[in-house]
Formats: C-alpha cells, sequence, structure tokens
C-alpha cells in the first residue's frame, strides 16, 4: 500500500492503494484543501504553510507516513520522451544526459535527471524513456517539506506524462483527445490511432457552464487539429474525453460546443481498464494525476535517488578543495580574482532573487493572464475583420445587369441587323437569357462571336436554331453569364 500525493494550486489530492498486474487498486480518495497561494504551478510560494497543511491531511485520514510519492505539474519539472538504445542503466543516464544537455540543462543552473522506461522494442534494440529535470534545490525543497511534515518521499514526477501513460491502454487504435482541468490550467493530451503525438499545458478563464469556457475548450481543439495538419496526418479529431469536471458540467460544455461545431463529441472520462476504485467511482475524473502515480513504474534512476548521489559528488568535492587550500595561498593574485567572483557571484545572485520575486509576483501573473487574454481577442477580432473583409470583396466583384449590359448587346446585334428580344436573367446566378433573329444564320453567328468577344461576359452558350414559318427568320435561345466586376484597390 503506497500514498501518492498531487499538488494542485488549490488543494492536496491523496490516492492510497497499490499497483496491480493489470492496473491500480484504488482504496481510498482524499482530497484537503491547500491556502490559496500556497502553491503556484507545483513551486511552493509559502513553505510553513504547505508543511501544515500536509500535515493536517495525514492526521485527519490516519494515513501512513512511507512510501509516499509526489506529483506535481510544474515548468520547474521538465519532462519529456527520447527514444534510447537498450543500454545497462549507467549507460543509459549517460546517453540521456548527452541527448538533452543542450535543450535541458541549459534551463537550469543546478539540473538533475531521473528517468523511466514507458516501453521496449526488442527488434530495433530500441527503449522508450521519460526523463525529468529539475533544479537540485527544487527537488531537495520537496524533500524537506515532507520530512518537516513528518513523512518520507519515495518518488517526484511530472503528472502530465503519468496521465499520458495512464490512458495509452484505453486510446489504443483510438484518435482521441483528453483533456484534463486543474483549477485554471488545461492539459491536453493527443493520441492518434493509439500513439501518442503531442501535450500541451494552456490557461482557461472562463467559468464551466458559460459560453466563454466552452468557446476557449474548442479553441484548445483547434490548436490539435492545426497540429494534425502542420504533421500532415489524415486522422481527425472528433472524440473528446474530458477530465476535472463534474458529469453534468461536461453536459453543457458538449451542448455549447455542439453550437460551435457539431463534429465533436465530448464526454466525460472513465477509468482505464485495470482500475478498481473501492470508493466511489465518480471522483475519478477529479483524480487522474493521483491514480495515475499508483500505477507500477519501471524507475531505473529516479531522480531522488540521482539527487542524492550528485550532492554526495559535491560533499566529496568540497573535501578535496580543503585538502589543496593550502597551495592556492600560493597563488596569492589568482585569490583576489577569486574574491572578486564571489562578489561578482553574490551580486547576481541578488539580482536573480530580484528577477524571481517579480516573475512569481502574483500581480505581475495577473498582468500576464490579462495580457494572454487580449492577445487572443484581437485574434478573434482579427478573423472577424478578414472575412468581413473577403465578404465586401465578393459583394464589389459581383456582377451588376444595369442598362449598359443591354445597350452593349443591343449595339452588337444593330451591327449585324440581329433582333433580340430579352427573356429573363437570374440574379443568383447572373444568367441572361435572350432570343435572337435574323433572317441570315451567318448574322446571327457574327453577333454571337461578338458577345463572345466582350469582358463583361463569363462565357456565352447558344442552343436550338429554328426557322419561324410566319416570319421566315432564323432564331436561337443565347445564355450569356456575366462576368465579376473588378475589384478597384482604395488607396489611403
Amino acid at each position: 500500500m503506497s500514498e501518492v500525493v498531487f499538488l494542485s494550486n488549490t488543494n492536496i489530492q491523496i490516492a492510497s492503494g497499490s499497483a496491480a498486474s493489470d492496473g491500480v487498486r484504488v482504496s481510498k480518495l482524499i482530497s484537503s484543501p491547500l491556502p490559496e497561494g500556497a502553491v503556484l504551478n507545483g513551486v511552493v510560494m509559502n513553505k510553513e504553510t504547505v508543511i501544515e497543511a500536509i500535515k493536517l491531511a495525514w492526521q485527519a485520514n490516519k494515513l501512513p507516513k512511507s512510501e509516499v510519492t509526489l506529483i506535481i505539474n510544474s515548468p520547474q519539472l521538465r519532462a519529456n520522451r527520447v527514444d534510447a538504445p537498450i543500454l545497462a542503466d549507467k549507460k543509459t543516464t549517460e546517453f540521456i544526459e548527452r541527448e538533452t544537455h543542450d535543450s535541458e540543462y541549459g534551463r537550469f543552473q543546478n539540473p538533475v535527471t531521473g528517468w523511466y522506461v514507458v516501453g521496449k522494442d526488442t527488434k530495433a534494440k530500441t527503449q522508450k524513456v521519460v526523463y525529468e529535470t529539475a533544479e537540485i534545490d527544487f527537488v531537495n525543497n520537496y524533500v524537506d517539506i515532507f520530512a518537516q511534515a513528518g513523512l518520507k518521499l519515495k518518488s517526484i514526477h511530472n503528472g502530465v506524462q503519468l496521465g499520458t501513460e495512464y490512458f495509452t491502454k484505453q486510446a489504443s487504435g483510438k484518435t482521441v483527445l483528453y483533456m484534463i482541468l486543474d483549477g485554471k490550467s488545461l492539459v491536453t493530451i493527443f493520441f492518434a490511432e493509439g500513439k501518442y503525438y503531442y501535450d500541451s499545458t494552456s490557461r482557461v478563464f472562463g467559468q464551466p457552464g458559460t459560453p466563454e469556457f466552452a468557446r476557449e475548450i474548442y479553441a484548445s481543439i483547434s490548436s490539435i487539429r492545426q497540429f494534425i495538419s502542420a504533421q500532415h496526418l489524415t486522422e481527425t479529431v472528433k472524440d473528446i474525453l474530458f477530465c476535472g469536471l463534474a458529469y453534468s458540467q461536461v453536459n453543457q460544455l458538449a451542448n455549447d460546443i455542439l453550437n460551435l461545431d457539431s463534429t465533436v463529441d465530448i464526454s466525460i472520462a472513465q477509468p482505464s481498464q485495470g482500475t478498481t476504485i473501492s470508493s466511489d467511482q465518480s471522483q475519478f475524473p477529479f483524480f487522474v494525476y493521483p491514480i495515475a502515480g499508483l500505477r507500477r513504474i519501471d524507475e531505473r534512476m529516479p531522480i531522488l535517488k540521482n539527487t542524492k548521489q550528485v550532492s554526495k559528488k559535491k560533499t566529496e568535492k568540497g573535501f578535496m578543495s580543503k585538502l589543496i587550500v593550502p597551495f592556492i595561498c600560493i597563488l596569492a593574485g589568482l585569490a583576489i580574482a577569486y574574491c572578486g567572483c564571489l562578489a561578482f557571484k553574490a551580486k547576481e545572485s541578488a539580482s536573480l532573487k530580484e528577477i524571481e520575486r517579480y516573475i512569481y509576483d502574483q500581480d505581475v501573473i495577473a498582468k500576464v493572464a490579462e495580457y494572454d487574454a487580449m492577445h487572443d481577442n484581437m485574434a478573434e477580432m482579427g478573423e472577424i475583420q478578414g472575412g468581413v473583409d473577403i465578404l465586401q470583396k465578393n459583394l464589389d466583384s459581383y456582377p451588376i445587369p444595369d442598362s449598359s449590359i443591354n445597350d452593349k448587346i443591343l449595339e452588337a446585334a444593330k451591327a449585324h441587323g440581329v433582333s433580340v428580344d430579352f427573356n429573363s436573367y437570374s440574379a443568383s446566378s447572373g444568367v441572361f437569357n435572350i432570343t435572337a433573329s435574323s433572317k441570315d444564320v451567318e448574322d446571327i453567328n457574327l453577333f454571337i462571336a461578338d458577345l463572345m468577344s466582350m469582358d463583361i461576359f463569363e462565357n456565352v452558350d447558344y442552343t436550338g436554331y429554328s426557322l419561324s414559318g410566319d416570319s421566315n427568320r432564323w432564331e436561337i435561345n443565347v445564355v450569356c453569364i456575366l462576368a465579376a466586376r473588378e475589384v478597384t484597390e482604395e488607396v489611403n
């Protein structure tokens, strides 16, 4: 039996249970409040408050204090997938560090990486690995928080990747989009014919049950469709499985989305096969991350283990430095330079702390969210204006059957001694239907040739020559389709 904790921005979610050969067995699901602002996107803003909240959750529910796994979604704990050759664990660790050094390690000052295996291809001799990278201080801070709360952390993982693996079996052979709402954070996970392709995290501002919320969800669906198009995939996203909302809220969302796109089918997500929940199963959509954390994970290099090893190496390095201090005294000039570097580092560290205070300031975050909303609104207005411009262009180019059209037809008829009767005009198709008559068939042919040369007509067709017995004149039906008018660009 183990406990998996997910720290969201608003509460502490705990799943108590164990892994099974075909999935997970959940014995208890617990949600405990977390004071507002204590945790922001997986970053602890008020350490003492978080420690006290964890203590109260454990005491109130009388939970075991060992075998605790922490799940967080944070830009400070980055998780990615990579295909690696099947090697010994040490060699695989070295491979991951080489492959990801430029893309991931540059984001951190003192990074540490852990990894686990999610699949193997024995024929290709490759394995699919999820690696997680964070600052050592970030990891140690959480270890210290749980230690002060009287708990021992067994592991730390990124929630999105665990959620992806949890739904992989359920998505087998299907093209489906999973959406997981946690407060204002929306995670989308895309599978095409059972293969994981893409995940993203975005913010939503509308309240569930409102048309604004439905439009934001539909915008996320549209962005996935753009990804599919960019990847030249032939699959179409129709099935959306939603987590983080109650059944009635998902039904309301589905009805609102139908007004925007009748092809989208939204329903509430269900537990994957092999998941059993002893308590109320309807709680599942709100506990996806901690339930996913109960699964058996093929963890070869846990990030906590690697953190201890890196910290040990740093301690040993510090000890060796003390042994050679007497020799450094000989290099007085270098010592002065070293002190200067320390002063510079202290100055830069102070600047860094100031920047970090600014980044995590609640007012700044709120202003960024407001800017994002305004940017999205401007983009929507731009699309509407573009549609209006196209409509105006179509209206300006629509052919106008005024008297000048009739004059040109009569002028051509007069030149060849042909009589013309105007029968009808269709505004929807731009078609003139006239009857031309003359004693000489060749005059009619010349008349029609003149019509064909006029740029006011897109097409001229004629059928049904007949000889009138009363007037001894040849008659023919002529169909003239008006051409679009040229649109003159206005110069400001």
